[in-house]
Formats: structure tokens, C-alpha cells, sequence
């Protein structure tokens, strides 16, 4: 703001008297196109101001209505499956575990809240927990791998079917996937689970 103090003294009209009389129709447009161009440049301001409010007032109205949905929508449920502690590697050249050397085979293992199931997708493997999510309270909340589709597991007490790739739920009244663990395959033959 300083420098408009300058504007005006700038923007003075000259005097005539000491200009020759051909100059003065220069002059006098100079100056109005300098007053045009301050008047253009104060309204690109002002524009700018006024979007920059509108810019902000939607900011704050966004995050009014964002911010509060991310502090609710856990609504204090947590995962009906409990939290047990699991570290447990498993040889891939004993019997029990040969299904796993082979791509999309899979094998039950002893651990986590009701067992594990361990299945191989290429050279991934994904360990999940057979504790169902539904009903997570009742003794035969156990999830298998269906005998009539292997790429699914169910439990046979509520019918809810989970993918045996992820564990997210296919089918049926569970609204939580299954309890997954950390599985790492050292290249050769041992596999870990752990979380």
C-alpha cells in the first residue's frame, strides 16, 4: 500500500504550458491508460480477495462436515475376533504342509484364536484365522475350506462365506472379514506368521 501513496503525484496531469501543444493529445492518453490500468489492477485484486474468501468459507464448511465423519465412523465396534499373539513358522517339506508348495494349496495350522489356515496364492501366502466373525461368541464360529468351491471358506453355523485369497466376506450375515496375519516365505522352504 505504501507505493499508492505515489500514484497520484505520478498520475497529475501535466502542465500544458510547458509542453508544445503537439504532445498533449500523448500525455493526456498516456494518463488514462495509466488510470485504466490501476482501476484493472485493484479490481483483479478485489476479484482476487473475494475468491480467495469464497475459497476458504468452502474450506471451512468442508471440513465441518469431513473431519467430524472420520472422528465417528468407527463407532466403537472393534474386530469380534480377540487379538492373540501368533509367531509361528511352519516347514514346508513336512507331510502336513505339502499342500503348500504347490499354488493354491492351502493347510490347517495349530495357533491363533481357532486355528489358522495358511493357503499359497503363486509365490504370496496368506495366513488367515478360521475364528468366524459372526456369532464370533458361539464354540462352532469355525470357518473350512468348502469342499464344493476351494477359493472360498465357510462357516457352517451362520452360512457366511469368506474368500480364502483375502478374507473379506463373500456371502452371509458376517459384516467383519476374517483375522489376517503377516505370513513371509523365505524362498526355500519355511514360512512365518506372525503379527
Amino acid at each position: 500500500m505504501p507505493c499508492l501513496i505515489f500514484l497520484p503525484r505520478l498520475l497529475d496531469f501535466p502542465d500544458f504550458t510547458v509542453l508544445a501543444p503537439e504532445s498533449w493529445p500523448v500525455v493526456v492518453t498516456g494518463r488514462i491508460i495509466a488510470h485504466a490500468i490501476i482501476i484493472i489492477t485493484f479490481v483483479i485484486i478485489e476479484d482476487k480477495r473475494i475468491f480467495m474468501r469464497q475459497i476458504y468459507s468452502r474450506f471451512v464448511i468442508i471440513s465441518s462436515i469431513i473431519v467430524p465423519l472420520f472422528l465417528t465412523s468407527c463407532d466403537g465396534e472393534e474386530h469380534p475376533v480377540p487379538n492373540v499373539p501368533v509367531n509361528i513358522s511352519i516347514n514346508l517339506d513336512l507331510p502336513s504342509y505339502q499342500p503348500l508348495n504347490a499354488p493354491g494349496g492351502y493347510a490347517y495350522v495349530n495357533g491363533g484364536s481357532r486355528g489358522i489356515i495358511v493357503y499359497r496364492n503363486f509365490d504370496e501366502f496368506v495366513a488367515l484365522d478360521r475364528h468366524s466373525t459372526y456369532n464370533s461368541d458361539d464354540p462352532c464360529a469355525i470357518v473350512s475350506v468348502d469342499t464344493l468351491n476351494f477359493f472360498e471358506l465357510v462357516d457352517t453355523c451362520s452360512g457366511s462365506r469368506f474368500s480364502i485369497q483375502s478374507g473379506v466376506v463373500v456371502t452371509g450375515p458376517a459384516k467383519w472379514g476374517l483375522k489376517r496375519y503377516n505370513a513371509s516365505w523365505n524362498g526355500a522352504y519355511t514360512v512365518t506368521i506372525y503379527n
